[in-house]
């Protein structure tokens, strides 16, 4: 009955973890770890974290902001909030062990991460299964950016495309805010690697795969997934897929999934080579494409050219090249306007 009562506990707080934002996690540790006194090169890379993304910063002070609330807190009121947190002292005494091991704690120190945790409403709960490794990446456009995560795996992140990763003690994720990214897991069974974009969760053990989603915060944009090796889990509630090598699936910004389809695994994420590739694609989202990696300085006014369909691979930096072919693939030409723009307009 206490192990099956304890199992509860554990898994209550990992649904509760799970909701948490990976960067308040990461203020508290970094918080804590300044209360212990911080080495020079542990100073220089908290300043980088702070820099990395004015989210952090808000994080740390909003930290701070609520431990001096907390603080000024009668004893006896921090007293009774600690008593109304989960008592279970076997799951809670193991979670401090661990904690403490991880982050070399003294008691002192141990103590204020507490107080800390309390601040931001977490409990102990929210030190059970603080990410051991939290941070954000972003593209430049026009820029590809190759990242190596702890655990091994390997991020491929396209032009304008920003994650956040988040590696706990029993899983992985990453958050896919916008763009699009190439993954390559490192296999690890006691630890599931999601991918979070949009109304999308997609989850494997080890693969290689490509998930996109332009605008996922906005909730504005189908999430496209494809496999080239391996196998992953989808889910949109209410549906599920299982895709392997060579299959994609389109997971729709108001939710559910599409069909899954038989792609060639040797045309997924094209851009890894510099390529952009269109499969009968209206001209107009061709040059939206193409505007994601480099000003394309093309005007369509007229509804029809928008629409005309274009294939073909091209260079993704060499937007100029694309506009020059235009004219000898399609009926249309090219015509100069004075606000230096190219207007796109059907041939005479």
């Amino acid at each position: 009955m206490k192990q099956a009562a304890d199992q509860i506990a554990m898994r209550e707080a990992d649904a509760f973890l799970r909701a948490q934002s990976p960067v308040d996690l990461a203020a508290v540790e970094w918080h804590t770890r300044a209360e212990q006194g911080l080495s020079n090169e542990e100073d220089a890379q908290f300043q980088q974290w702070l820099a990395a993304d004015p989210a952090h910063a808000a994080a740390f002070e909003h930290l701070n902001a609520s431990l001096r609330d907390v603080r000024a807190l009668p004893v006896e009121r921090i007293a009774h909030l600690r008593r109304a947190a989960p008592s279970r002292q076997r799951v809670r005494q193991g979670w401090r062990e661990r904690l403490s091991a991880r982050m070399a704690l003294r008691p002192a120190a141990l103590a204020f991460a507490c107080v800390a945790l309390l601040a931001v409403g977490a409990g102990w709960k929210l030190w059970q299964a603080m990410p051991a490794f939290s941070a954000s990446y972003a593209s430049e456009r026009g820029q590809r950016r190759d990242i190596t995560l702890p655990d091994g795996s390997q991020l491929t992140l396209d032009t304008s495309t920003r994650v956040e990763v988040a590696l706990y003690r029993d899983r992985r994720e990453v958050r896919l805010s916008h763009g699009q990214a190439m993954f390559s897991v490192a296999h690890d069974t006691a630890k599931p690697f999601s991918v979070l974009a949009g109304t999308a969760r997609v989850t494997v053990l080890g693969t290689r795969f490509s998930v996109r989603c332009n605008a996922c915060q906005q909730g504005a944009t189908d999430v496209n997934v494809e496999v080239e090796q391996g196998h992953v889990h989808v889910a949109a509630p209410p549906r599920v897929a299982e895709l392997r090598a060579g299959q994609a699936v389109q997971v729709y910004a108001a939710g559910g999934l599409g069909a899954v389809a038989s792609i060639n695994p040797a045309s997924i994420a094209p851009w890894r080579k510099g390529l952009i590739r269109f499969t009968s694609t209206p001209l107009a989202e061709a040059l939206r494409e193409f505007e994601r990696y480099a000003p394309v300085k093309l005007l369509i006014r007229d509804p029809e050219i928008a629409a005309m369909p274009i294939g073909g691979s091209y260079q993704v930096l060499h937007p100029a090249a694309f506009v020059q072919v235009l004219p000898h693939i399609m009926p249309v030409q090219l015509i100069q306007r004075p606000d230096g723009l190219t207007e796109v307009v059907r041939k005479n």
